[in-house]
This record gives structure tokens, C-alpha cells and sequence, in this order.
């Protein structure tokens, strides 16, 4: 039966907002209190919760969860060790497991650390080693790194903005975990960046130009290679 770790740390960082973000401004849950919110809530881990819980083989280990509501100012350094130390004490304290899915943001940042996720990450990958499987699931507004990149062995972001398909990103994360741990998917992640300035309107995945690469890279996410 495969154990599968549930680790969240998300916030959306802007660095102009003059006022610091602080631990205050976090909900943080552990363990089955963890499973017992997200459960009730249509998002990432809820969805990924909808995968696990259908299917009977799988042992949840839930270990921490740092969520900050709304989007803020850059955490103070503090507070980021605080919950980097929570963080990463979770993941040391459970049970050994098969795979891991964390719940991030991609735009998060302290006043010491501008890669929090990659530094998690590569933490993480400290503590487990190499072989266990790390999927990742970042808003669509997420500053890719090569720490993110490296540490992890999938990365799913949301499809639509604004976001309302929180639920289903989870819950595609969940599914290519799940494949990985059967042997049927070996994901490689490859970057390409692309110079663009793309002013707001356009960036509704609906009606923008931004919503024709979506639909591209959705159609080759489904298609059969």
C-alpha cells in the first residue's frame, strides 16, 4: 500500500507591499487536522484528497500545512524560518513514504530567501533522498525555478485565471503520483523560456491570447504520447 506524504507552505508575494507579512498571518494546521479541513474545502489538497480517498491501497501521512489567506508583503525572515523549521521537522518526524505531494504557490518570498519552495524542495529531498516521488502543484502565477525544478519530479499548475479549477489541479496531481508509483509515468520537465509581456486583460485564460497556449499545452498534457 503506498504511503503518500500531504505537506502544504502557500503565499503569494508582492514585493512592493511595503508591509512584511508575519507567522500571524498563516493558518497552520498538522496531522489529521490537516486532512480534517482540506477534506471540506474545493481546493489543491482537496482535490488531491478526492484521487486518494478513492483509492483504497493508499495511506495517508499528513504532515504540515502553512497556508496565507490572501496575497501579501514579503515574509519577515523570522517568521520564514519558523515555518520552514515546522516545515521541514513534519516531514523528518513521519513515517518513512512512497511519494510525496506538496501544495505551493511559486511566488512566495522572504527577506532572506527568494526561492522558498526550491529551498523546501531541496530540503525535502535532504531528508527523503532521491528516489521518492515529489509532485508539486504551483499557481499559474508562479516564478519557476531550477531549485523547483530539480527537487521535484513533476510540476502541475492551474490551467485558468482567474483560478477556479483549484480542485481539479490537485486532483491532476494526485492521479500523475499515483501513475508514477505504479510504474506507468517517468515525467521529465523541461523549461523554455519564452520573452513576453502580456498586459492583464490578456492573461484571462478564457478570452485572452494567454488561454490559446493553455489550451496547447492542455491538449498536450491529454494527448496519447
Amino acid at each position: 500500500m503506498p504511503r503518500i506524504l500531504i505537506a502544504e507552505c502557500k503565499q503569494e508575494v508582492s514585493t512592493f507591499n511595503p508591509h512584511l507579512s508575519g507567522y500571524e498571518d498563516f493558518a497552520v494546521r498538522r496531522g489529521a487536522d490537516l486532512i480534517e479541513y482540506h477534506r471540506t474545502i474545493r481546493n489543491e489538497i482537496g482535490g488531491a484528497l478526492s484521487v486518494f480517498d478513492s483509492t483504497p491501497t493508499v495511506v495517508l501521512v499528513p504532515a504540515y500545512s502553512a497556508f496565507f489567506i490572501t496575497s501579501g508583503g514579503t515574509l519577515e525572515r523570522s517568521a520564514w524560518h519558523r515555518i520552514a523549521s515546522e516545515f521541514l521537522d513534519s516531514i523528518r518526524a513521519a513515517p518513512p513514504v512512497d511519494g510525496v505531494y506538496f501544495c505551493m504557490h511559486g511566488a512566495m518570498a522572504s527577506q532572506d530567501e527568494t526561492d522558498p519552495e526550491g529551498w523546501l524542495l531541496a530540503e525535502t529531498r535532504k531528508i527523503l533522498g532521491e528516489d521518492i516521488p515529489i509532485v508539486v502543484s504551483l499557481d499559474l502565477h508562479g516564478i519557476l525555478t531550477e531549485r523547483m525544478i530539480r527537487h521535484s519530479d513533476a510540476i502541475v499548475a492551474y490551467h485558468t485565471y482567474p483560478h477556479v479549477d483549484f480542485f481539479e489541479t490537485g486532483q491532476r496531481a494526485a492521479r500523475l503520483l499515483l501513475r508514477i508509483l505504479a510504474g506507468e509515468a517517468r515525467p521529465v520537465t523541461a523549461v523554455v523560456p519564452i520573452p513576453a509581456l502580456v498586459r492583464g486583460d490578456q492573461l484571462i485564460t478564457a478570452t485572452g491570447l494567454f488561454g490559446q497556449s493553455i489550451r496547447i499545452a492542455r491538449q498536450v498534457e491529454t494527448g496519447p504520447r
